[in-house]
């Protein structure tokens, strides 16, 4: 889908300040919002794509102004609520209770697999690599063109690379494919490369910087030998 999430290539968004240490966390809730995902995940609630998806969803001056780990919370609230984990009306409880009660700690977990299982997947993550019967369309080398249609639906065909022609320096095997399970749709898998974009391709010759480049993964359905 289009929104403002799809940032690469996008005018008007001011210079990247990196700074030399920045902390992981800048309030304690931030830290519960970072363990709702794997929390959630292993509850089976929702996937990487899925969870994406939801936070495509905000509304583009929300997206641009909310704190990034807002962005989590919403996305899991929305999602628990729609398969049925919890009510709006038992979501506004709690927060009301914790306006009024704000030094009151968080209900504790005592289980230790779910602990174990949470430390593990932030050090490990979730691979997403699969097995296909059906072997490669293109391969290292090949001049791809990537589909130029506009998608209603979560994708990671990035809008700044659509339409444009580019070559494949990587072959990754095959990847579950976020164009079906980020869209509440039984997983599927497609094989899965890196492209290489010249700057003058993305931005035309006057725009790009000289003999850069962009490199972006492609799922196999997103492109097609150049003509």
């Amino acid at each position: 889908m289009n929104g403002i999430h799809d940032v690469g290539g996008m005018d008007g968004m001011g210079p990247v300040g990196p700074t030399q240490w920045e902390p992981a966390y800048h309030a304690e809730w931030e830290k519960a919002a970072y363990a709702m995902f794997p929390f959630a995940a292993r509850a089976g609630m929702f996937g990487l794509d899925e969870f994406r998806c939801h936070l495509e969803k905000l509304h583009p001056l929300h997206y641009l102004t909310a704190f990034y780990y807002e962005h989590w919370v919403e996305a899991t609230e929305q999602i628990g609520e729609k398969k049925g984990y919890w009510t709006q009306e038992e979501l506004e409880k709690r927060t009301e209770y914790y306006l009024h009660y704000p030094q009151v700690p968080l209900p504790p977990n005592k289980d230790p697999e779910l602990v174990n299982f949470a430390e593990w997947a932030v050090r490990n993550g979730f691979s997403t690599s699969r097995q296909l019967d059906s072997q490669p369309k293109f391969k290292v080398g090949d001049r791809v063109t990537v589909d130029a249609s506009v998608p209603k639906h979560h994708t990671r065909r990035a809008g700044y690379v659509r339409g444009r022609t580019g070559e494949i320096i990587m072959y990754h095997g095959a990847h579950v494919y976020p164009d079906t399970t980020g869209n509440g749709l039984p997983e599927t898998s497609e094989h899965l490369y890196t492209l290489r974009f010249t700057n003058a391709e993305l931005y035309g010759e006057e725009a790009a910087e000289p003999n850069g480049v962009v490199c972006t993964d492609a799922w196999e359905p997103y492109i097609t030998l150049a003509k």
